[in-house]
């Protein structure tokens, strides 16, 4: 990684011979000392120029920055772009290059670098993707190849084995897969890691009903209301409050209420409906049952206490005990 020394000392190198305006004007356009990048046309009020004579300008100047950046000062820095470029399949995002050079705190400097050493190509941040840098056309080539196929192919049960199938298609590993991906604005991850598409509500959840079923799908176990609301909120960093959690699960059929204000997702095979309703699912699904059977059953799917199922079962115009003791539905 660049130290902030070694940087500074790129920089000065690319504005040796410039004249004061003309640093001025690649500082202000690029960001490179205390202010953010400005525009031709925040340069030519401030300068009382132009926005054309500041276009002049900043062209000029980086004619004479890219002539300074050929020297052997430059070596070392277009080795390590080149390195990380080449171990990430032949591209890279431009933030996450930047990140791992020199940290996020040196964006605007080693984005200068890049663009001055004019070394690498450079794709511009579109509808689809994020700003990206590459070694030549293959590189690219093959990851805008695997973002497709893999966007053509997602399968939202099983994200991994289109995935899969992606890296193996373009003979990448796993790593220069996820560094394609990332290249992606339809493909990202969430707060858990977990990888997919973007407009998935369990990767890229918005509203209070999307951040309740991502914490009930990770956690896989029926949670209180209030439970889910805490975890909302640690995880979101922002307050989420129980009665909005609450509001959510009662209206949106995929969570059941399992127990008193305990709920879980209805994807993972838990049957709605009171205790006298499953008793009654489950003698239907499996024919007569035992006592014993049927607490079993219920209680995997519910909270509830033995004695108001075994209450539930004596009643006579819903169930029937058999001469063997087990029991069946008459409904």
């Amino acid at each position: 990684m660049l130290d902030n020394n070694k940087i500074n000392s790129l920089i000065k190198t690319c504005l040796t011979g410039l004249t004061s305006r003309q640093k001025e004007v690649l500082e202000g356009r690029y960001g490179l000392g205390k202010t953010e990048s400005l525009t031709l046309a925040e340069l030519g009020s401030k300068y009382s120029l132009t926005r054309e004579r500041i276009r002049q300008i900043e062209s000029t100047a980086i004619k004479v920055a890219k002539t300074n950046a050929n020297g052997d000062e430059f070596s070392g820095f277009k080795k390590a772009v080149n390195e990380i470029l080449k171990n990430s399949g032949g591209t890279k995002r431009e933030d996450l290059l930047i990140e791992e050079l020199a940290g996020a705190n040196a964006q605007n400097r080693v984005k200068f670098l890049l663009e001055i050493c004019d070394s690498f190509q450079y794709a511009n941040d579109g509808k689809d993707t994020h700003a990206f840098w590459h070694i030549g056309d293959d590189g690219k080539k093959k990851a805008l190849s695997f973002v497709s196929y893999v966007l053509k192919n997602a399968d939202r049960d099983d994200f991994s084995t289109t995935f899969v199938a992606a890296a193996r298609n373009s003979g990448v590993s796993d790593g220069v897969a996820r560094n394609y991906a990332s290249i992606s604005k339809n493909i990202t991850t969430n707060v858990y890691g977990s990888i997919g598409l973007a407009e998935w509500t369990e990767i890229n959840p918005k509203t209070a009903r999307d951040w309740a079923y991502l914490i009930l799908k990770k956690e896989k176990r029926p949670l209180h209301f209030t439970e889910i609301a805490r975890l909302v909120s640690e995880i979101r960093g922002k307050k989420t409050h129980a009665p909005t959690i609450h509001n959510e699960l009662i209206k949106d059929k995929k969570f059941v209420l399992v127990g008193k204000g305990t709920y879980t997702l209805s994807e993972f095979g838990v049957v709605a409906g009171t205790a006298k309703e499953l008793i009654s699912h489950f003698l239907k699904k499996d024919g007569p049952l035992s006592s014993r059977e049927v607490i079993n059953l219920v209680m995997k799917q519910r909270i509830f206490k033995e004695n108001t199922i075994l209450i539930n079962l004596q009643n006579r115009k819903h169930f029937k005990r058999l001469g063997d003791g087990r029991y069946t539905t008459l409904v």
